[in-house]
């Protein structure tokens, strides 16, 4: 279960915004209507039918949980949708990092996503909160998480270390 902070406040009569962990919104509108726009691109309208009972549209882009990777040249990428986790996903500085069966996967906003077959892993560290991986090509990986958990990031390193066949320490 996952921490959220959220602030909602008017900034003029039927105008509210939103500030998220992850996004923010702004709504223009009252009870018996509202469209809302948030920073993600995703249009929202909504209409009160009665009370307790309204109808929501949606309009834009929504996140999946099941990515396409595009190519990238330099990680040997493939074009696939996540498969089984093998290390279950956690947050980076901008964006998150996961691995299944066929690699390791590494979204970052506003890059195009990169899979590091697990066979081109050397080697996994863990320093606090600053996740590095080393790959077979000279490319190294310096990553922050920003997950309030440090258990469940070692169990992430253990899981990747593991699945890579990379000696522990």
């Amino acid at each position: 279960m996952g921490l959220r902070i959220s602030k909602s406040f008017k900034i003029l009569p039927g105008v509210r915004v939103r500030l998220g962990n992850k996004s923010s919104s702004v709504s223009v509108g009252g009870r018996a209507g509202r469209v809302t726009l948030n920073s993600r691109g995703r249009r929202t309208t909504t209409v009160r039918l009665a009370p307790g009972v309204s109808h929501s549209t949606s309009k834009g882009t929504r996140p999946s949980s099941s990515r396409t990777v595009p190519d990238t040249s330099g990680a040997l990428a493939a074009r696939a949708p996540l498969g089984t986790l093998i290390a279950p996903r956690r947050n980076i500085a901008d964006g998150w990092v996961a691995a299944d069966e066929r690699g390791l996967v590494l979204h970052r906003t506003e890059l195009d996503d990169v899979r590091i077959p697990l066979a081109h892993l050397v080697s996994v560290e863990l320093d606090g909160k600053e996740l590095t991986l080393k790959t077979s090509d000279p490319t190294t990986y310096c990553l922050r998480l920003t997950t309030f958990s440090a258990a469940r990031d070692l169990r992430f390193v253990e899981s990747l270390a593991r699945a890579a066949r990379l000696p522990q320490s």
